[in-house]
């Protein structure tokens, strides 16, 4: 899911949002409110929630396939939900996946690959990634994506940054694969240092320094920007392609102030970024032909 504010911001502007949240209660009872206090306006806001759990491949998939089965148009995916578990031990999900690197990573390319149909009837339509500028201190092992292998000892940081650097290397080949034609934008961005409730894990006393230094911390409405302008700006289309025309081995990148901006050294390194390709998509249970078969409209199934 994304910010509050990216679901009033494009639900403000005339889009129909749909949120795809784990607890659909509390979305519900978020929108109300949200639909009371813009009822004095005179319109209404086009927001909906529906259930999806990145903790489970299943869960994604059955979202994908219930969304594809409207056979309308989708013209932004925003893959924001991800976690930072900061100091707790390692925990894995029950299709057997490190947390960070399921949610963060695994689940929402998934997630992208199973909606291209939907994304080819929108078009021109867009993917957009929230990552973070915690790419830079990543570090991706193909042959040990859930870091067990005992050849890096486990941290919640190296968690985190790995499944975002991961994210930024998938993204940059799924760029590639996806041919002008199909009318799809892929933009990775930094939302920067975010006042969310991703503080939730952190001790209490680090919770209340967190909380402090609003100076160095976006509040959830600034931190909201690069998204907004990810999902909505008329020049990332021709961003977009004129980087593929100059065939740059990294996907387009937003900075927090919403400004193009390089990747991480080490995201540049496409022998490796090849290499977590095949391996998230082995670990998705997807063919390594799925994005050709899937704009040619087959019918993909994951295979774990």
């Amino acid at each position: 899911m994304v910010p509050e504010s990216v679901f009033w911001q494009l639900a403000e502007a005339g889009a129909h949002v749909v949120m795809a949240v784990r607890n659909t209660k509390s979305a519900q009872e978020l929108i109300q409110q949200w639909q009371n206090e813009w009822s004095g306006r005179g319109l209404p806001l086009n927001i909906e929630a529906t259930e999806l759990d990145l903790l489970s491949l299943d869960s994604v998939v059955r979202f994908a396939d219930t969304w594809n089965a409207r056979s309308g148009p989708l013209h932004v995916l925003i893959n924001n939900a991800g976690i930072f578990a900061m100091g707790e031990p390692q925990k894995f999900s029950k299709d057997g996946y490190e947390q960070h690197m399921q949610v963060n990573h695994l689940a929402p390319s998934l997630l992208s690959l199973l909606l291209l149909p939907s994304l080819i009837r929108g078009s021109p339509s867009r993917i957009i990634n929230v990552n973070s500028v915690m790419h830079h201190i990543g570090f991706v092992d193909p042959d040990d994506m859930n870091l067990i292998s005992g050849r890096r000892k486990y941290s919640s940081l190296k968690g985190y940054s790995s499944t975002k650097l991961a994210q930024v290397m998938f993204s940059s080949i799924l760029f590639k694969r996806l041919p002008v034609e199909s009318g799809i934008s892929l933009v990775c961005l930094s939302p920067g240092a975010v006042l969310t409730n991703v503080a939730r894990d952190l001790p209490r006393f680090l919770q209340a320094i967190y909380a402090v230094i609003p100076y160095f911390i976006f509040s959830p409405q600034e931190g909201c920007r690069s998204s907004i302008f990810a999902a909505t700006d008329p020049q990332i289309p021709e961003y977009c392609e004129t980087l593929k025309a100059d065939d740059w081995p990294v996907c387009p990148f937003i900075s927090q102030d919403c400004r193009p901006t390089k990747p991480s050294e080490e995201a540049h390194n496409l022998e490796t970024a090849y290499r977590v390709w095949e391996k998230t998509l082995e670990m998705a249970g997807l063919p390594l032909d799925a994005v050709e078969r899937l704009i040619e409209g087959e019918d993909v199934k994951c295979q774990r």
